[in-house]
């Protein structure tokens, strides 16, 4: 295989299913092929004659193979050997293959004939605008094979000095033909004669017989019959031996097609099929340039590391270059237009299978489908459709390679809810944890409940801001005094809803992608970086009035902060440290910016179990460090504490505290809201979480093992402590309500 990966430069420069054509284009080893095909071919020698099939699937190579078959023998062959391409598929209907094929020949042989001529004949042939002899032999034996009595039209315009006269001419050469006597067989001795005279010789390559309808492969046939038999004529003939057989088989209404081609060809040839790796290598070489084409950057270790992964995963049941190119088209025709919507391996994976198999690829758009319906809640799967699922993934990938436990677990890492490694074991639809959404949400995967229907679908013009809005954003984010005006246009856009059930809000947010803020300045990263510091709370406590089971981290507003972070850094990482510090001490969302911190220690490997490689961290150990010092402070405070019940939902934010601070901390401080009944009361509500239950659908659950663990009381204590209210029953029942085993 050749190192000459395909190249995207630009829209125009896509190729789309163009064969190779040079043999710098080659990149299946086809060249070595060729050479060895045009060195066998001329040993038959220029006078001995042969029909060879070059045999090979849709899709195989064969017009590549074919294209340098030409070119190396163009290299070695005689003078007066001429190369004859002929497309029979691309010819259409009014004309005959058997045409196709003679009247070149017959161009060639009245050049050669005329060459002989004395001057003053050659100049009366000219003065009487007449053929040569041998040349009218060629167009009778033409006429009477064809079965067609209108090739004069066409033949007049191969030889110089002969008009295309019409009705005229087909009507010379209708008496001309009813005047010659001679037979076919006759005229065929003549013209070979005549050809072997001359010194003539001809190879004749004939492409896409595959592509015939039955009654076209007849015809085909019917020239092999009446013509490949002249001596010093080499045929080279292209096909997918399983179509042309069949298409033989219904035009002649033989029982066995594939013998009757047997008959035909003398000496067949399979084209070999390209290795695995070298399809997997080509996939994965041209879908890099397409990513540095399309962003005009390298891609990081991570996204190789994921490409090699479904390329080598799911790529593995590519048979044939042509499968490999019409991935790589549907991969060049989408992903320009959804780069910031999309994780380019996830999206690499739904073109490989789209075209590998195409149940899988239907089964995991209808999965997705259900499942962005059960995670929000807008409703729920019975135990039937899932049954019917399971049965459609397990018939999807038994008929694709590697092993299906090779590609389940493959799933599993792309699409959530998915559990077990085999058909016994599967099991959909199971629950996702609320990290792994965010870390879906965050890289815009597939798995995003968020994103994934970007993955199957452009987005509707009406559903996306034109780039002048953004321009208009960023101009508010840098401009000094216009905070309260970036922060009113943006908290507007949570009431706006598109033709989706996504707010304009968060149509910004997957905007702000991280090559869109790589070109921003520091003042507007900045002014977008106080805007969440500030508003944050806010624009959750929207989302949570909206809809009580809304997910914050389907918004990915902490990936948005994040690349913020790293351009301000970029750009000047102490005016950076400085402002970022400013925010934490002085922002009026501290609970998000809690929980944003406890992005940060996950992040570095400081707390929890998800560190990330240390390019994709945004600050260092000691950063963190040094915030968290000055975060746990603030979180110290009275005016902070008095603020908690403001909140819903505090379970995220005391362990973000604990990890911040210290356990100590938080208990101590959890005790001394206790101490008193409402207290107590309102900190249980505040800590239990959403619950979607097959059974009970979406409901807010009390885990008392975790209270216990905050609290530093224990469970039966707590229990206890709930039975003996009074006056407070509604408050009570909810919260037993709330606990999933109440005694």
């Amino acid at each position: 295989m050749t190192d000459h990966p395909i190249r995207y430069s630009g829209p125009g420069d896509r190729v789309l299913d163009k064969s190779v054509a040079h043999p710098d284009e080659d990149r299946y080893g086809f060249l070595h092929i060729a050479g060895q095909l045009a060195h066998s071919i001329n040993t038959i020698g220029r006078e001995g004659s042969a029909v060879i099939g070059i045999e090979g699937a849709w899709g195989s190579g064969k017009t590549s193979l074919l294209n340098l078959l030409r070119s190396e023998l163009d290299k070695e062959k005689n003078a007066r050997t001429h190369v004859l391409n002929i497309s029979p598929w691309l010819d259409g209907d009014d004309t005959s293959p058997v045409e196709s094929l003679l009247l070149p020949v017959a161009r060639i042989i009245a050049d050669e004939e005329e060459k002989l001529f004395p001057k003053g004949k050659r100049i009366s042939l000219h003065r009487k605008k007449e053929l040569t002899e041998t040349a009218k032999s060629v167009l009778y034996y033409s006429q009477a094979t064809a079965r067609h009595l209108a090739p004069v039209a066409e033949f007049a315009g191969l030889i110089p000095g002969i008009p295309n006269a019409g009705k005229a001419l087909k009507a010379f050469s209708e008496a001309k033909l009813k005047g010659s006597r001679k037979t076919t067989a006759e005229l065929r001795l003549e013209i070979a004669g005549k050809i072997a005279a001359l010194d003539l010789s001809f190879i004749v390559l004939l492409d896409d017989l595959d592509r015939l309808e039955p009654a076209q492969a007849v015809e085909i046939i019917r020239l092999v019959k009446s013509v490949a038999d002249f001596p010093r004529f080499r045929y080279i003939l292209c096909y997918d031996k399983a179509v042309l057989a069949q298409a033989i088989k219904t035009g002649l209404g033989v029982e066995d097609g594939n013998a009757y081609l047997q008959k035909i060809i003398q000496i067949p040839f399979s084209i070999p099929r390209p290795e695995s790796f070298g399809l997997r290598q080509q996939f994965f070489d041209a879908v890099v340039a397409l990513y540095e084409s399309v962003n005009n950057c390298q891609p990081d270790s991570g996204i190789l590391d994921d490409l090699n992964t479904v390329t080598d995963t799911f790529g593995h049941a590519l048979r044939t270059p042509r499968e490999v190119q019409l991935a790589l088209n549907a991969l060049a025709f989408r992903y320009s237009g959804v780069r910031d919507y999309v994780y380019l391996p996830d999206l690499c994976f739904l073109q490989l299978i789209r075209i590998t198999c195409s149940a899988l690829y239907d089964w995991t758009e209808q999965y997705l489908t259900e499942l962005a319906i059960v995670a929000s809640g807008d409703g729920s799967i019975s135990t039937n459709e899932q049954e019917h699922l399971k049965t459609g993934l397990i018939t999807a990938l038994s008929q694709i390679r590697p092993a299906p436990d090779l590609l389940m677990y493959r799933l599993r890492e792309l699409l959530p809810g998915i559990e077990g490694h085999n058909a016994e074991t599967l099991k959909l639809f199971c629950n996702i944890r609320d990290n792994d959404k965010a870390i879906m949400t965050a890289g815009r995967r597939l798995g995003s409940t968020a994103y994934w229907r970007y993955y199957f679908a452009f987005s509707a013009p009406q559903n996306v801001l034109p780039p002048e809005y953004f321009a208009t954003l960023f101009d508010l984010a840098r401009t000094p005094g216009q905070d309260t005006a970036l922060a009113g246009e943006l908290i507007r856009q949570i009431n706006s809803k598109g033709i989706t059930s996504r707010t304009w809000y968060e149509h910004i947010l997957s905007q702000l992608s991280a090559p869109v803020i790589k070109e921003r300045n520091f003042e507007e990263c900045a002014g977008l970086l106080r805007f969440f510091f500030s508003y944050a709370d806010g624009v959750m406590s929207i989302y949570y009035e909206r809809d009580q089971w809304f997910s914050w981290q389907t918004l990915g507003t902490e990936e948005v902060v994040n690349d913020l972070l790293r351009r301000l850094l970029e750009l000047n990482r102490p005016k950076g440290m400085r402002l970022l510090k400013q925010l934490f001490l002085q922002g009026s969302a501290w609970h998000w910016a809690a929980d944003y911190l406890r992005d940060l220690l996950w992040q570095n490997g400081m707390a929890g179990n998800q560190a990330v490689s240390a390019e994709k961290r945004v600050l260092s150990n000691t950063e963190v460090a040094s915030l968290c010092k000055f975060m746990s402070r603030r979180l110290r405070t009275r005016q902070i504490q008095n603020e908690l019940f403001r909140f819903d939902r505090l379970l995220r934010y005391m362990y973000a505290w604990r990890e911040i601070d210290s356990p100590k901390i938080v208990c101590r401080c959890l005790r001394r809201i206790c101490k008193e009944n409402d207290g107590f009361l309102n900190l249980l509500l505040r800590l239990r979480i959403e619950v979607l239950s097959t059974h009970r659908g979406a409901y807010r659950e009390l885990r008392i093992d975790e209270v216990s663990r905050l609290i530093g009381l224990p469970q039966a204590e707590i229990r206890t402590r709930l039975e003996q209210q009074h006056g407070r029953e509604w408050i009570v029942n909810e919260l037993k309500d709330s606990v999933e085993r109440w005694p």
